[in-house]
């Protein structure tokens, strides 16, 4: 008699126990924990951070509202603003909101160095006083008085014997050197001195060995010609410095006050301070 033959056995694998499908289970609940987490984390930083705007940042003389142009700006040590334009506005673009740091240089104004805050709520654009410095490097100078003052000015003006400007005149020429000013406006002639400074003259004649350079005069102070005294540079002055200023280009136009001095014609400028 034929034995009966054996069937194999599948093997479909270990029974998977109760303390196994509980370890699955825990690692499940720790992964979706863990992800909960990190969505809640990101969620809190990006509400956390600063939004970015475009500033505009304006520059004016301390004590008043005149415009300063021209002036070079930086910001945070690394960005490069610019120069600020004719209403003294330089624009910073993509600015973080927070704390800020600018640095200015602008010429006939004290080096400025602080701090500014922008968001949301500060307004644009920005004020910021810059300190003035001192007329030219002559403001020291010794001179011989005259008895020119400040109150003749428009009765000098009304006898429209030289070319005058207002103050209302000099502010709209903020940040323009007076040798700028004198040239382009008045038709003055500029000479270049022995270091390249800017120097008022009568315009020579085809003789002259040197330049006949003009008298003049500070806050009713002869400053030139005078003993040990050179022509003042003119690229110092700045127009927003002055609130009035006479120019006589001939030496037959000029005040009594200075026939003495003026064989070349004189410059009288009225500083501010003496305005006031």
């Amino acid at each position: 008699m034929t034995a009966p033959k054996r069937v194999p056995r599948v093997n479909f694998g270990t029974p998977i126990l109760t303390r196994d499908w509980n370890l699955i289970f825990m690692r499940l609940v720790r992964f979706f924990c863990l992800a909960s987490l990190s969505a809640v984390v990101l969620s809190a930083h990006v509400a956390g951070a600063q939004d970015i705007r475009d500033v505009a940042i304006r520059l004016h003389r301390a004590g008043d509202t005149v415009s300063i142009r021209g002036a070079a700006v930086t910001i945070d040590h690394t960005i490069e603003a610019g120069n600020t334009d004719s209403a003294g506005i330089v624009r910073v673009p993509d600015l973080e909101d927070g704390g800020h740091i600018i640095e200015v240089v602008a010429r006939g104004y004290q080096a400025y160095f602080d701090n500014f805050t922008t968001g949301a709520n500060v307004p644009q654009p920005i004020q910021l006083a810059l300190l003035p410095v001192l007329a030219s490097d002559t403001a020291k100078a010794k001179g011989q008085k005259t008895d020119l003052t400040f109150a003749g000015f428009n009765a000098r003006r009304t006898k429209a014997q030289g070319k005058f400007f207002t103050r209302a005149q000099l502010d709209q020429a903020s940040g323009r050197p007076l040798a700028n000013l004198l040239k382009t406006d008045a038709g003055a002639f500029i000479v270049s001195g022995p270091r390249d400074e800017s120097q008022l003259a009568m315009r020579s004649t085809a003789r002259a060995s040197s330049p006949c350079y003009t008298a003049v005069v500070r806050d009713g102070v002869r400053i030139y010609p005078f003993s040990g005294a050179n022509p003042p540079d003119l690229d110092k002055i700045f127009a927003e410095q002055l609130a009035g200023i006479e120019l006589y280009a001939r030496a037959a136009t000029v005040p009594a006050e200075l026939r003495d001095a003026a064989t070349c014609g004189a410059l009288v400028l009225w500083t501010r301070d003496a305005a006031r």
